[in-house]
């Protein structure tokens, strides 16, 4: 099982695209984000893994951490983007050995 979360402020109605099925347990995110300035600083951090976190919870996260990069910034943003992915759990199809 797999799932993949992007997200963008170019997105409509700030809803993110969710690929693949949302874990039931809490699980690691392995997540990647961009910011981009209005005076074209890029600033983009590609890997950090949040402990087991729920579906629901990522999304808070994501909120607080993209803030706190802001508050380093600025507050000033023209572009924001994250893609969180978590991997793990059973197939139901899998044979068991």
């Amino acid at each position: 099982m797999t799932c993949t979360i992007f997200y963008t402020t170019e997105m409509p109605n700030d809803r993110a695209q969710v690929s693949g099925t949302a874990p039931r347990k809490p699980m690691r995110w392995a997540v990647e984000y961009l910011i981009k300035t209005p005076d074209g600083r890029t600033l983009v951090e590609s890997t950090k893994t949040i402990q087991r976190a729920t579906f629901e919870e990522l999304r808070a996260i994501m909120d607080h951490t993209i803030g706190a990069i802001g508050d380093e910034a600025g507050n000033i943003a023209s572009f924001v983007s994250w893609r969180a992915t978590a991997r793990g759990g059973r197939s139901k199809r899998r044979a068991r050995r």
